[in-house]
């Protein structure tokens, strides 16, 4: 009782603490013209080829940026260490499994990840001349079939196929098919389709009828109506539901898996590897994911007022530590608020939580289509 007190004030105190944030918030100024962010499949040719080729081309062929500056020793996040040898792409990466633990079940996750899209959108403009927006993958679009979707194109302007079981899953077809990620170990892109990810599963402690788990249930337009037509006002609710273990964001991570599902790559040469949501961003299909992600809060935002600058959560993970975790789903304290900064280990200037609340001002100017 005494816990659940103490848990019930600290929240309020939170929230206190968000209202006078809020308060004292400036506006920022909307941006005139936002840029307009359309599915894959709306792209033409020619802007498939564009995005394809900016990626490839240009950041994955950029030199290591010394700028990166990891702020979580390596024993402690479960990496390797920076190669130098590495290239621009896989700085992002890289970013992304430092940062792991902090940006996962925190209330981090959804302004992060915004801004993580934002910086490669940007990078690729800036770095490569890339003209576009970044696209997205509706994966509503193909939740009956995710194996057969048509966003699995085999031509250089598509996103490419399935992976080879008997070579470690390695893709073989598609625009980023001769493609070499530094991390965990040096590798081609991977991709294993997984129907049922928890078949074999440590989580089967703690979650119902995990083994007959399948992600693509979470991937459904009822599934997202439910939850974006939901959670009034509620940001942890909503963010609870969508990156639960059993939430659509982490359903597209694992039906996809290889590297998008954090598998570690089948090297005897390697030195050891730790599985998670670390290296997941290998996968440039990580993007369009995320961008989806990020569609789906800013549908949410725009759904109703009270929605728009909801936010909440705390800064420290509770994963894998129950029952805390059940209490504390989006974060432990101690707590967030707007002027909370988003790290990025040196590769982007500060940016605070408030400047990527609205994607049309701030920050950040983009909308979607």
């Amino acid at each position: 009782m005494a816990a659940q007190l103490l848990s019930t004030l600290a929240r309020l105190l939170f929230i206190g603490s968000l209202v006078l944030s809020v308060a004292a918030a400036r506006p920022n100024p909307p941006c005139l013209i936002p840029k307009v962010r359309k599915e894959w499949r709306q792209l033409s040719k020619r802007e498939r080829q564009d995005w394809i080729g900016a990626v490839n081309v240009c950041l994955g062929t950029l030199s290591h940026d010394p700028k990166l500056k990891p702020t979580v020793p390596t024993d402690v996040s479960l990496i390797p260490p920076v190669s130098t040898a590495s290239s621009f792409y896989d700085d992002i990466a890289y970013i992304h499994m430092d940062l792991n633990f902090d940006i996962h079940y925190t209330g981090f996750f959804l302004p992060w990840h915004r801004y993580y899209v934002q910086f490669f959108e940007d990078s690729l403009v800036k770095k490569c001349g890339y003209k576009g927006a970044q696209p997205y993958w509706d994966w509503t679009i193909d939740a009956h079939d995710v194996y057969n979707a048509s966003i699995w194109d085999d031509s250089p302007s598509g996103l490419g196929r399935w992976g080879d079981p008997a070579n470690d899953y390695q893709i073989y077809s598609g625009g980023f098919k001769d493609q070499i990620r530094a991390y965990p170990s040096p590798h081609h892109i991977r991709r294993n389709y997984s129907l049922f990810p928890f078949a074999n599963s440590a989580f089967s402690g703690f979650m119902l009828n995990v083994t007959s788990f399948m992600p693509n249930s979470t991937m459904t337009r009822e599934n997202v109506v439910h939850m974006v037509g939901g959670f009034d006002g509620d940001f942890i609710g909503f963010h609870s539901y969508f990156e639960g273990l059993s939430g659509s964001h982490a359903g597209a991570h694992l039906i996809v898996s290889g590297d998008m599902g954090g598998l570690c790559p089948y090297d005897r040469e390697a030195p050891e590897c730790y599985a998670g949501a670390k290296w997941t961003p290998n996968d440039p299909i990580f993007f369009l994911h995320h961008a989806m992600v990020d569609k789906l809060w800013y549908d949410w935002q725009n759904r109703l007022p009270m929605n728009k600058f909801a936010f909440g959560g705390g800064s420290v993970s509770a994963f894998g530590e129950f029952p805390a975790f059940f209490e504390f789903p989006t974060g432990a304290p101690p707590y967030l608020n707007f002027s909370s900064k988003i790290p990025g280990d040196g590769l982007w200037e500060d940016v605070s939580i408030w400047d990527v609340m609205d994607t049309r001002a701030g920050a950040l100017c983009y909308v979607y289509a």
